[in-house]
Protein backbone atom coordinates (compact mmCIF):
# COMPACT_ATOMS: atom_id res chain seq x y z
CA UNK A 1 0.00 0.00 0.00
CA UNK A 2 1.48 3.66 -0.89
CA UNK A 3 1.96 5.56 1.95
CA UNK A 4 0.96 8.71 0.32
CA UNK A 5 -1.53 8.68 -3.01
CA UNK A 6 -3.14 11.76 -3.94
CA UNK A 7 -6.11 11.68 -6.63
CA UNK A 8 -6.74 14.31 -9.30
CA UNK A 9 -6.03 17.12 -6.60
CA UNK A 10 -6.55 20.86 -7.44
CA UNK A 11 -5.52 23.46 -5.45
CA UNK A 12 -4.42 27.14 -5.44
CA UNK A 13 -4.98 30.52 -4.27
CA UNK A 14 -7.97 32.67 -4.26
CA UNK A 15 -10.19 32.06 -7.72
CA UNK A 16 -6.99 30.60 -9.89
CA UNK A 17 -6.71 26.95 -9.61
CA UNK A 18 -2.52 25.92 -9.74
CA UNK A 19 -2.85 21.85 -9.86
CA UNK A 20 -5.18 20.51 -11.65
CA UNK A 21 -6.21 17.12 -11.44
CA UNK A 22 -2.65 15.83 -10.01
CA UNK A 23 -2.32 12.47 -8.92
CA UNK A 24 0.51 10.69 -7.76
CA UNK A 25 2.08 8.21 -5.17
CA UNK A 26 4.66 7.45 -2.63
CA UNK A 27 5.17 3.96 -1.53
CA UNK A 28 7.21 2.74 1.55
CA UNK A 29 10.91 3.45 1.57
CA UNK A 30 11.07 5.39 -1.09
CA UNK A 31 12.68 8.83 -2.90
CA UNK A 32 10.34 9.97 -5.61
CA UNK A 33 10.96 13.49 -7.16
CA UNK A 34 8.81 16.24 -8.48
CA UNK A 35 10.50 17.91 -11.72
CA UNK A 36 9.33 20.57 -13.63
CA UNK A 37 10.20 24.39 -14.68
CA UNK A 38 9.67 27.19 -11.94
CA UNK A 39 6.11 28.03 -11.60
CA UNK A 40 4.34 24.74 -12.75
CA UNK A 41 2.87 23.98 -9.41
CA UNK A 42 5.68 21.92 -7.80
CA UNK A 43 5.72 24.02 -4.32
CA UNK A 44 1.75 24.21 -4.49
CA UNK A 45 1.83 20.57 -4.81
CA UNK A 46 3.91 20.37 -1.64
CA UNK A 47 1.83 23.24 0.31
CA UNK A 48 -1.46 21.25 -0.89
CA UNK A 49 0.36 18.23 0.50
CA UNK A 50 0.61 19.81 4.18
CA UNK A 51 -2.61 21.19 4.61
CA UNK A 52 -1.15 25.07 4.17
CA UNK A 53 -3.53 25.10 0.87
CA UNK A 54 -7.08 23.74 1.50
CA UNK A 55 -8.19 21.31 -1.29
CA UNK A 56 -10.75 22.48 -3.55
CA UNK A 57 -11.51 18.96 -5.44
CA UNK A 58 -9.51 15.53 -4.99
CA UNK A 59 -8.70 13.41 -2.17
CA UNK A 60 -5.02 12.80 -0.64
CA UNK A 61 -4.41 9.96 1.41
CA UNK A 62 -2.08 9.19 3.86
CA UNK A 63 -0.94 5.42 5.53
CA UNK A 64 -4.87 4.06 4.01
CA UNK A 65 -6.35 7.26 5.73
CA UNK A 66 -8.14 9.91 4.11
CA UNK A 67 -6.53 13.40 4.94
CA UNK A 68 -8.14 15.50 2.60
CA UNK A 69 -9.83 17.58 4.70
CA UNK A 70 -7.54 17.52 7.58
CA UNK A 71 -5.36 20.56 8.99
CA UNK A 72 -1.69 20.81 8.71
CA UNK A 73 -0.76 20.48 12.20
CA UNK A 74 -2.88 16.94 12.41
CA UNK A 75 -1.20 15.73 9.00
CA UNK A 76 1.85 16.62 11.13
CA UNK A 77 1.07 14.54 13.92
CA UNK A 78 0.38 12.02 11.72
CA UNK A 79 4.06 11.78 10.62
CA UNK A 80 4.16 13.63 8.17
CA UNK A 81 6.71 16.49 7.59
CA UNK A 82 7.85 19.57 5.80
CA UNK A 83 11.12 21.58 4.80
CA UNK A 84 9.95 24.31 2.79
CA UNK A 85 11.67 25.97 0.08
CA UNK A 86 13.83 29.19 1.50
CA UNK A 87 14.93 26.69 5.21
CA UNK A 88 11.91 28.50 6.70
CA UNK A 89 14.00 28.17 9.99
CA UNK A 90 13.31 30.33 13.01
CA UNK A 91 16.20 32.83 12.55
CA UNK A 92 16.36 34.37 16.41
CA UNK A 93 15.62 30.88 17.87
CA UNK A 94 18.57 28.95 18.44
CA UNK A 95 19.46 25.76 17.00
CA UNK A 96 18.42 23.34 19.77
CA UNK A 97 15.20 25.15 19.63
CA UNK A 98 14.91 25.49 16.22
CA UNK A 99 15.36 21.46 16.55
CA UNK A 100 12.69 21.38 19.45
CA UNK A 101 9.99 22.33 17.19
CA UNK A 102 10.54 19.05 15.59
CA UNK A 103 8.94 17.90 18.31
CA UNK A 104 5.45 18.87 17.27
CA UNK A 105 5.40 16.20 14.46
CA UNK A 106 4.48 12.77 14.88
CA UNK A 107 2.43 11.44 17.21
CA UNK A 108 3.98 8.16 17.50
CA UNK A 109 7.31 9.69 18.21
CA UNK A 110 6.64 12.40 20.46
CA UNK A 111 10.52 12.10 21.52
CA UNK A 112 13.05 14.25 19.58
CA UNK A 113 15.51 12.24 18.35
CA UNK A 114 18.96 14.27 18.74
CA UNK A 115 21.24 11.21 18.07
CA UNK A 116 19.73 10.63 14.44
CA UNK A 117 20.06 14.07 13.01
CA UNK A 118 23.41 14.28 14.98
CA UNK A 119 24.53 11.37 13.10
CA UNK A 120 23.41 12.79 9.71
CA UNK A 121 24.47 16.39 10.35
CA UNK A 122 26.78 16.27 13.09
CA UNK A 123 27.84 20.00 12.67
CA UNK A 124 24.02 21.05 14.30
CA UNK A 125 25.48 19.36 17.99
CA UNK A 126 28.78 21.65 17.85
CA UNK A 127 26.22 24.41 17.13
CA UNK A 128 23.04 23.86 19.74
CA UNK A 129 23.74 27.31 21.19
CA UNK A 130 23.86 29.18 17.98
CA UNK A 131 21.16 31.30 16.72
CA UNK A 132 19.86 29.84 13.52
CA UNK A 133 20.05 32.97 11.29
CA UNK A 134 23.25 33.15 11.79
CA UNK A 135 24.15 29.73 10.20
CA UNK A 136 25.12 30.25 5.97
CA UNK A 137 22.54 29.18 3.91
CA UNK A 138 24.03 25.69 3.41
CA UNK A 139 23.65 25.30 7.68
CA UNK A 140 20.06 26.75 7.67
CA UNK A 141 19.28 24.35 4.91
CA UNK A 142 20.86 20.37 6.89
CA UNK A 143 18.95 22.27 9.69
CA UNK A 144 15.56 22.69 8.55
CA UNK A 145 15.77 19.09 7.05
CA UNK A 146 17.07 18.22 11.15
CA UNK A 147 14.02 19.71 12.45
CA UNK A 148 11.79 17.40 9.63
CA UNK A 149 13.74 14.55 10.53
CA UNK A 150 13.95 14.84 14.62
CA UNK A 151 10.82 13.48 15.41
CA UNK A 152 11.19 10.29 12.47
CA UNK A 153 8.31 10.95 10.03
CA UNK A 154 6.85 8.46 8.06
CA UNK A 155 6.75 11.56 5.28
CA UNK A 156 9.65 13.70 4.56
CA UNK A 157 8.57 16.83 2.17
CA UNK A 158 11.72 18.38 0.77
CA UNK A 159 10.95 21.44 -1.06
CA UNK A 160 14.00 22.47 -3.46
CA UNK A 161 16.90 21.69 -0.62
CA UNK A 162 20.08 22.59 -3.16
CA UNK A 163 17.82 26.23 -3.80
CA UNK A 164 21.17 29.00 -3.01
CA UNK A 165 23.34 26.37 -1.51
CA UNK A 166 27.20 25.31 -2.21
CA UNK A 167 27.66 21.94 -4.26
CA UNK A 168 29.98 20.43 -1.50
CA UNK A 169 26.64 20.58 1.03
CA UNK A 170 24.41 19.42 -2.02
CA UNK A 171 26.41 16.71 -1.96
CA UNK A 172 25.53 16.17 1.70
CA UNK A 173 22.13 16.35 1.23
CA UNK A 174 22.19 13.50 -1.72
CA UNK A 175 24.66 11.32 0.45
CA UNK A 176 21.95 11.70 3.18
CA UNK A 177 19.10 10.61 1.33
CA UNK A 178 20.47 7.82 -0.01
CA UNK A 179 21.61 6.14 3.29
CA UNK A 180 18.39 7.60 4.95
CA UNK A 181 16.19 5.42 2.35
CA UNK A 182 18.64 2.44 3.18
CA UNK A 183 18.60 2.33 6.81
CA UNK A 184 15.23 4.13 7.86
CA UNK A 185 11.48 3.51 6.99
CA UNK A 186 10.86 7.12 5.58
CA UNK A 187 9.57 7.98 2.29
CA UNK A 188 10.93 11.11 1.03
CA UNK A 189 9.06 13.48 -2.13
CA UNK A 190 11.43 15.41 -3.13
CA UNK A 191 10.76 19.08 -5.34
CA UNK A 192 14.32 19.26 -6.75
CA UNK A 193 15.82 21.31 -10.09
CA UNK A 194 19.07 20.03 -9.04
CA UNK A 195 20.01 16.78 -11.97
CA UNK A 196 22.93 15.67 -10.05
CA UNK A 197 20.66 15.33 -6.61
CA UNK A 198 17.92 13.50 -8.73
CA UNK A 199 20.48 11.35 -9.77
CA UNK A 200 22.12 10.62 -6.62
CA UNK A 201 18.96 10.37 -4.29
CA UNK A 202 15.64 9.32 -6.21
CA UNK A 203 14.13 6.43 -7.16
CA UNK A 204 11.84 7.62 -9.72
CA UNK A 205 9.75 11.60 -10.72
CA UNK A 206 7.01 12.82 -11.57
CA UNK A 207 7.65 15.35 -14.46
CA UNK A 208 4.85 18.33 -13.94
CA UNK A 209 3.49 21.35 -16.15
CA UNK A 210 1.25 23.93 -16.20
CA UNK A 211 -0.09 22.33 -13.02
CA UNK A 212 -0.60 18.86 -14.00
CA UNK A 213 1.57 15.68 -13.87
CA UNK A 214 2.69 15.21 -17.65
CA UNK A 215 5.50 12.21 -17.31
CA UNK A 216 6.30 9.54 -15.19
CA UNK A 217 10.36 8.86 -15.10
CA UNK A 218 11.83 5.75 -14.06
CA UNK A 219 14.81 6.09 -12.32
CA UNK A 220 16.52 4.61 -16.10
CA UNK A 221 15.10 8.10 -17.27
CA UNK A 222 17.08 9.77 -14.04
CA UNK A 223 20.47 8.60 -15.37
CA UNK A 224 19.72 10.97 -18.72
CA UNK A 225 20.69 14.17 -18.15
CA UNK A 226 18.95 14.84 -22.30
CA UNK A 227 15.73 13.25 -20.69
CA UNK A 228 15.99 15.53 -17.30
CA UNK A 229 16.94 18.77 -19.17
CA UNK A 230 13.23 18.17 -21.26
CA UNK A 231 11.44 18.89 -17.98
CA UNK A 232 13.93 21.17 -15.80
CA UNK A 233 15.48 23.42 -18.53
CA UNK A 234 13.52 26.65 -19.44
Amino acid sequence: MAILSTSKIIAGYKTANVLRGVSIEVEPGEIVAVVGRNGVGKTTLMRTLIGLLPLREGRITFNGMDISGESADRRARRGIAYAPQGRGIFPHLTVQENLRMGSFINDAQPVPNFDLVFGYFPFLKERLSQRGGTLSGGQQAMLAIARALICEPALLLLDEPSDGVQPSIVEEIGAFLVDLSKTRSISVLLVEQNIGLMQTAAHRAYAMDKGQVTSELSGEDLKDEMILATHVVV
